[in-house]
């Protein structure tokens, strides 16, 4: 390990939605704790904006330009365009070229719509998939994270209708096996227990409400259970997030994208993040989207924002530990 600090690199997102505002509160909020080093990958066409504005008198915060090229306006807040969307999918791939030559030790992602991955062959699904695609990794998954509670879903930004015919007993072991080690690696917990949710109400019911539970769940359970790995179920989806934030288990793996997060937005609204793990690298984001709703008029919190970045902080330096 060098001698050097912890370094992380972060986006603002899109430039029109609340990214920029809540990525600026959370820096003046906790820059000057943070034991880490910043590096803010910017398209060259905002720094005047950033430094002039949002980022006046966050100088400690270092830039990374990129695309030199690229003629953009000054974002307006609320105002999503075409030309903007295009600079944060840029800057988010700088980003990711950064962490895959090992520059930085985290990385902290801005919200996005998934439109920014318009035209792309083959489509990323979302930021996850650019960054670990980027990264050369196949095995990875998106942990939700909060203070009392994470969970990992198994299938994601899917329709509900298409779970059952997703959810196979491979992807629940590759679920379980990349979360028991962001655990024990990365949140440094030697024996991490997983809690594997069950799909259908009551657990299926000996399979009278469906046999997911039997078929597809189980076997995946008794597989991790083979590797060496502490994982417990099928759990009835209406107890298992109860025992989990009074610390039965580290985590809990959830085989929609809702059944993970509806209770764990419920419990930390404001400060869950969305943690890709799998990866060589921690890339964190907060649990919200761009909101251009509401961008520009004040009311954006930032707690999910520095939240991300507080977690990215940790997690590098313990990665640079290992």
């Amino acid at each position: 390990m060098s001698s050097r600090r912890s370094r992380i690199a972060m986006t603002l997102g899109e430039p029109a939605g609340i990214g920029p505002e809540v990525a600026a509160g959370a820096l003046r909020e906790g820059l000057e704790r943070m034991e880490a080093d910043l590096v803010l990958v910017l398209p060259a066409a905002l720094e005047r904006w950033w430094r002039q504005g949002l980022g006046a008198g966050l100088d400690q915060v270092a830039l990374h330009l990129v695309a030199p090229d690229l003629a953009l306006d000054d974002p307006s807040p609320g105002l999503p365009g075409a030309a903007h969307a295009l600079a944060a999918r840029l800057a988010l791939e700088a980003m990711v070229a950064l962490a895959a030559r090992r520059e930085v030790d985290a990385i902290v992602t801005g919200p996005v719509t998934k439109g920014i991955f318009d035209g792309l062959d083959p489509r990323p699904l979302g930021q996850t998939e650019c960054v670990a695609w980027g990264l050369g990794v196949t095995e990875f998954a998106m942990m939700l994270a909060g203070p009392t509670l994470r969970v990992v879903p198994v299938t994601t930004h899917v329709a509900l209708r298409e779970v059952p015919a997703l959810l196979t007993t491979g992807a629940i072991v590759r679920a379980g096996r990349v979360t028991h080690r962001a655990l024990r690696d990365w949140y440094g917990i030697p024996a991490p227990r997983l809690a594997v949710a069950a799909l259908n109400p009551h657990a299926g019911e000996g399979g009278r409400m469906g046999d997911e539970e039997g078929r597809v769940i189980a076997p995946a359970i008794e597989a991790l259970r083979a590797e060496g790995l502490d994982a417990t179920g099928p759990e009835v989806p209406d107890v298992v997030f109860h025992h989990a934030i009074r610390g039965r288990y580290d985590a809990v793996l959830c085989m929609y994208h809702d059944q993970g997060l509806a209770p764990l937005k419920t419990l930390h609204f404001d400060e869950g993040v969305n943690v890709t793990i799998g990866l060589p690298v921690p890339r964190i984001s907060p649990d919200h989207g761009t909101a251009f709703d509401i961008a520009g008029r004040g009311v954006a919190r930032p707690a999910s924002f520095r939240a991300a970045l507080d977690l990215a902080a940790r997690l590098a330096h313990r990665g640079r530990l290992s």
